[in-house]
């Protein structure tokens, strides 16, 4: 089976988790962000708590003493500087630098009042140590999605071909070998039980039906839709054929309904339908048509026109046959709620010649029916080699 559905089918579902996986990633990166800041802030908070009473006993002593007393919060990984200022506008940093030297991008906290006599504390915290915070844990889940897309890749690509792959590519070759010869396929092996199942159930009931029109269409196409028997061109077709099989005698009857125009005239065509339709079950049961021997071929070469291609031993035989069909044509009594009507039959009979053609024979048959009309219709006559 072709890949197609089975690339949409992935390449819809890793794109949509790609998407959705991206929008989770950037929704938990700004809550993780919001999460550490909070984290820095409370424990700053306790630390200044903490500590105040120490930054106030450094401050009476000396300003150099403050100074070592702020370089507690060194223990701080994302501290990058504190600012002591005192009532007395007295301010002391640690490092002990101006804090808008350092260049590293950075927001402060400020603690107003916490120490005695009214002094605050701004501490900046570094941007760079929450986003390394956030960074790690957005890689570890960036590492997790793509394991899943693996995953699912491979995972969705053997269930898809396991549960839909295999079942539609048995479907498809089984309608490529209906499409290529329907007569001689049979009914789709059932492999699920779900849709695919269904659909199979489905395509069964519909090739049933189709076979049913299409033996119904083949009849229709090489028999004659009123008699039965062969149509003209399916008459030859097979004619064809028989001429083929060597060591046998092949003779060609025709056979011309005498009168027969008057027949529709005076009866109407519906009498003249049945007339046709009982000569063609007349000859398909005067000639032999099965059987392990040679066939014959019978058909209806059109209006009152029959043909018989028949294998016999001789001539003798051959019009033996001609003579037979004949006088049952003439004692065949046809219905038409009136008078009893009676039907007859001018026939030419002629014999294959080493060389010949089909039509070239028919042609000779064709010229003895008319000799048979001549002299007097109802009667055999048989073509000169």
């Amino acid at each position: 089976m072709k890949l197609g559905i089975f690339l949409k089918f992935v390449l819809f579902f890793v794109l949509l988790a790609i998407v959705l996986g991206a929008g989770g990633l950037y929704v938990y990166k700004k809550y993780r962000q919001e999460h550490y800041e909070a984290v820095a802030s409370a424990q700053l908070a306790t630390a200044v708590v903490g500590s105040a009473g120490i930054l106030d006993q450094a401050l009476t002593i000396s300003g150099k003493a403050a100074g070592e007393a702020l370089a507690l919060y060194s223990m701080f990984p994302f501290v990058l500087c504190v600012e002591l200022t005192s009532v007395e506008d007295t301010s002391v940093r640690w490092p002990p630098l101006p804090c808008d030297i350092i260049k590293e991008e950075k927001y402060p906290l400020d603690y107003s009042g916490v120490l005695a006599h009214g002094g605050s504390l701004r501490i900046y915290v570094s941007h760079q140590w929450v986003k390394e915070q956030v960074d790690s844990e957005v890689e570890i889940g960036f590492v997790a999605l793509s394991i899943f897309l693996v995953l699912f890749v491979v995972g969705s690509g053997f269930v898809f071909r396991r549960v839909v792959g295999y079942p539609v590519s048995f479907l498809i070759r089984n309608l490529h070998n209906v499409s290529q010869d329907l007569s001689k396929q049979e009914s789709i092996k059932k492999l699920t039980r779900d849709e695919i199942g269904e659909l199979t159930d489905a395509l069964n009931g519909l090739l049933q039906r189709i076979r049913g029109y299409q033996v119904e269409l083949v009849r229709l196409a090489n028999t004659d839709g009123l008699t039965g028997i062969y149509n003209r061109r399916t008459f030859f077709a097979k004619g064809e054929e028989l001429l083929e099989t060597p060591g046998a005698r092949y003779f060609f009857m025709l056979i011309d309904l005498d009168y027969f125009k008057s027949v529709n005239d005076s009866y109407g065509h519906a009498v003249g339908d049945v007339v046709l339709e009982l000569v063609g079950q007349m000859l398909q049961g005067a000639v032999r048509t099965g059987g392990t021997r040679l066939s014959d071929v019978v058909g209806r070469l059109g209006g009152e026109e029959f043909g018989v291609l028949l294998v016999a031993g001789d001539i003798e035989t051959a019009m033996s046959i001609a003579e037979r069909v004949r006088e049952t044509l003439q004692n065949m009594v046809v219905e038409t709620g009136g008078d009893p009507l009676t039907i007859t039959g001018s026939f030419g009979l002629a014999e294959l010649v080493p060389g010949e053609s089909l039509d070239a024979l028919y042609q000779r048959a064709d010229q003895a029916c008319y000799e048979a009309k001549d002299h007097g219709r109802n009667r055999v006559e048989v073509a000169s080699a």
